[in-house]
């Protein structure tokens, strides 16, 4: 509590969580609907490929399913990955490839909807399992860790002076509009939003879920997706995603 406003916050709210619970990487983010996350700390014990992290800021964070739930949760609150991650993520070429190496096995996340700038989120990985007691310990601190969140964001001289730049990245919408382009003839805007669900771990069940369309429809969007990129399946997409990544980021 003495440390809010100061640099040494993050590393002192990790350095009491794990008094109480085994967790290998940590990370304080913002995120944000159209806009690269920002990233508050990340230091620790960290386990995690710097490179790895680097992808991650330049988009694929958009694969990211506590980045996608953010974006719709409207109350502070405690998730677990199997609450918020879609069916089949631990198929996913984006689980094999990057959350297994960077986040390792599992991840819990102590969301804070910060009015008009986004989602904050704390973020804990493990190379195993949370306990049941580890679990039932943040539940316990639950109140009172969320109200210390907000107090050290409003209180972070880096939001402070983003909120009153005047210049926006729209990281979100260049990958989006990267991969549309990618495909002949360009994917569509549904197309897209289909691929970005399926490389998400979403089954095509799932996708009409998301987009409220039929299974029939969600079918379709999928074929022709993969058609226009010249891909078979959700790892060739994954492999075309990173690519284009990689191209864009230098």
């Amino acid at each position: 509590m003495a440390r809010v406003g100061k640099e040494e916050f993050w590393p002192a709210l990790a350095g009491f969580l794990r008094e109480h619970m085994h967790f290998d990487t940590w990370v304080a983010m913002l995120f944000r609907p159209s806009e690269d996350p920002t990233v508050l700390a990340d230091k620790g014990a960290n386990v995690a490929d710097s490179n790895l992290f680097h992808d991650y800021a330049r988009g694929i964070y958009l694969l990211d399913p506590f980045y996608t739930f953010s974006m719709t949760a409207t109350e502070p609150g405690f998730y677990r990955l199997d609450e918020v991650a879609p069916e089949h993520f631990r198929e996913t070429e984006y689980f094999r490839r990057y959350f297994s190496l960077n986040v390792v096995e599992d991840e819990v996340q102590f969301l804070v909807p910060m009015q008009g700038r986004g989602v904050l989120s704390f973020s804990l990985g493990s190379k195993r399992r949370f306990t049941d007691e580890e679990i039932g310990f943040c539940y316990l601190f639950l109140p009172w860790l969320l109200h210390l969140m907000r107090l050290a964001a409003e209180a972070d001289t880096v939001l402070s002076q983003e909120a009153q730049a005047s210049q926006d990245h729209v990281r979100s919408e260049e990958v989006k509009e990267s991969l549309r382009q990618r495909g002949k003839p360009h994917l569509t805007e549904r197309e897209v939003e289909v691929a970005l669900l399926i490389l998400g771990g979403h089954s095509t069940k799932g996708v009409a879920r998301q987009l409220g369309i039929s299974i029939d429809t969600a079918k379709a969007h999928r074929r022709n997706m993969y058609a226009k990129l010249g891909v078979s399946n959700q790892a060739g997409l994954f492999l075309l995603m990173m690519a284009q990544e990689n191209t864009a980021g230098g």
